[in-house]
């Protein structure tokens, strides 16, 4: 039984302190701690690991020891690179990385780090680097905290909160114009709102669910032309957007897909464009049918050019050019279309012709 009025001697501690660091158990008992502790060698290679906080399901078969922290972590960016983690364009922007690197001047660094994952999951690290000297051999002492659960549930109440104050806003205009509207057209604007306000809750669901990878599909017949003019008519109900250009060119057809995530998808693809330009930059959609590949092709477009550092970062989650607590648009994009509706997405961005964002969408079977 513990007694409060008895201590040991410092003596006696600093020989029992001795023991358990240097006993088989004390590596053991490291595996059960909350953070990840990685230790690499002036090669950024694993020394030492105390568990892989990856899934058992997506922890790659090779053993730790030896690989480079990307490595271990199963990140997708590895194989860009021709020397593996560390070589490629996309780690030059890794908060690991950089956090690393701080430490190789003799710094403590501090970054947080986007893994995204070969299944389509991702991982985002909080990361702590020291250096350090063993004998002669100089190492770096890497903590990691897995955040992905409270950056998650950040992102998604930033951005819920964020639309529904847009649909407010909708509702408090309207208020203030009500005596000088016909009726017909507060009607239409009412139910315009009103079923805003339910897509948004509905979208809050599909994007937690995506995440939690427990979103089933809904595959129904969607018309190329009905579901843009519905994505235009939304923003337009949004009032920094309402005297916005924006150039529609659909040349029909249509595609059965999850029509509810296609339109959360063009909505985030336009209103990104929309808010990168300027009040009078134009805004283009290109829709249209490939019946040869069976898929549906959406363009979106507008004048402005993403600075390379930043194309590296687009599609990480929890990166956003827009205010802290942002940045699931790009993100939510990419893992909506590549694994719900089974599409691609790609871009293109120079400082002659501007960004243009393409997704294409196969019909699926009902």
């Amino acid at each position: 039984m513990f007694d409060p009025s008895l201590k040991s001697p410092p003596s006696v501690i600093k020989s029992q302190a001795e023991k358990i660091l240097q006993s088989d158990e004390f590596p053991r008992l490291l595996e059960h701690t909350p953070n990840v502790i990685m230790i690499l060698n002036r090669q950024r290679q694993v020394v030492y690991l105390n568990r892989n906080p990856l899934a058992p399901s997506d922890v790659p078969s090779e053993a730790s020891m030896g690989q480079r922290p990307g490595e271990c972590l199963a990140c997708i960016n590895i194989s860009k690179g021709a020397l593996g983690c560390g070589s490629s364009e996309f780690c030059k922007v890794c908060g690991f990385n950089a956090a690393i690197s701080a430490s190789e001047k003799g710094e403590k660094g501090m970054d947080e780090c986007h893994i995204a994952l070969n299944n389509g999951s991702s991982l985002t690290l909080s990361v702590t680097a020291r250096p350090f000297l063993f004998g002669e051999d100089g190492f770096i002492f890497c903590a990691l905290e897995d955040i992905s659960e409270k950056k998650r549930r950040q992102m998604l109440e930033s951005i819920f909160l964020h639309d529904i104050l847009n649909t407010a806003a909708i509702l408090n205009g309207l208020s203030e114009a009500f005596d000088d509207m016909p009726d017909s057209q507060i009607k239409t604007m009412l139910h315009d709102v009103s079923a805003n306000i339910s897509d948004e809750v509905q979208s809050y669901r599909l994007i937690t669910n995506a995440e939690n990878q427990t979103l089933k599909p809904n595959i129904i017949h969607v018309d190329l032309s009905d579901i843009i003019a519905e994505v235009v008519r939304s923003l337009r109900n949004i009032q920094k957007f309402r005297d916005r250009d924006v150039d529609v060119n659909v040349s029909g057809g249509e595609v059965y897909t999850e029509r509810t995530l296609l339109r959360r998808i063009l909505i985030n693809l336009v209103k990104n464009a929309l808010e990168a330009g300027g009040r009078k930059d134009t805004v283009e959609i290109i829709a249209r049918y490939d019946k040869m590949r069976a898929m549906a092709i959406f363009s979106v477009k507008n004048p402005q050019f993403i600075p390379r550092d930043t194309q590296l970062k687009l599609f990480q989650k929890s990166f956003s050019t827009k205010s802290h607590g942002r940045g699931w648009g790009t993100y939510s994009i990419k893992v909506l279309t590549e694994k719900y509706l089974k599409g691609q997405i790609t871009f293109h961005s120079n400082e002659k012709t501007g960004t243009i964002f393409t997704i294409a969408i196969p019909s699926l079977k009902m």
